[in-house]
């Protein structure tokens, strides 16, 4: 099943782009931060629960700089 970006007028969703989706923080605080920043007040009256299961913003709405880059490597013995 595809992500589609919460970002208003963004129509970009997951299978059709090799950008990261992030999920909305659990964090309350942080969840309504995005909320605002996202400028959409449809998502106001849910709560961080819901926004963290059900919306996800695309790479694209972030600075470089604040995405995190890391490679995890399974060793195999």
């Amino acid at each position: 099943m595809p992500n589609f970006c919460a970002a208003p007028n963004c129509t970009r969703k997951s299978t059709q782009s090799d950008l990261a989706f992030f999920r909305f923080p659990r964090d309350p605080q942080r969840c309504r931060l995005w909320v605002e920043n996202c400028c959409r007040a449809d998502l106001e009256a849910k709560t961080s629960d819901q926004l963290n299961k059900h919306y996800r913003l695309c790479a694209k709405h972030f600075d470089p700089a604040m995405i995190c880059k890391t490679i995890v490597e399974i060793c195999e013995n």
